[in-house]
């Protein structure tokens, strides 16, 4: 997320993949924290419709997680997803988002 403070968002999204490839399957906790930061880099590379995908395997990741950082991700994403476009699948992301709560 450094370069993504930078400004860098390509870089940011590399290595936010490669996290992913690192981290793998068996630390939910810490994938969907690296999901919803990848997330957040591809909707400001102005890739809304990617972004939404990701958020939506963020969900399915932190799904009976209990952690701050996950609910942090949970309200961020909240927030960009109201301000998006209207859309099917940003409205059925914030249905899933407002169920958990």
């Amino acid at each position: 997320m450094i370069h993504a403070k930078l400004g860098d968002l390509t870089a940011a999204e590399e290595h936010l993949h490669l996290a992913l490839d690192i981290h793998g399957l068996d630390r939910k906790r810490t994938r969907a924290i690296v999901l919803a930061d990848l997330g957040h880099v591809q909707l400001k590379r102005g890739n809304s419709e990617t972004a939404l995908a990701t958020w939506r395997e963020f969900l399915d990741c932190a799904d009976g997680v209990q952690s701050v950082r996950i609910n942090d991700g949970l309200t961020n994403i909240a927030a960009r997803v109201t301000s998006m476009p209207d859309s099917r699948a940003a409205a059925e992301l914030g249905e899933r988002i407002a169920a958990r709560a």
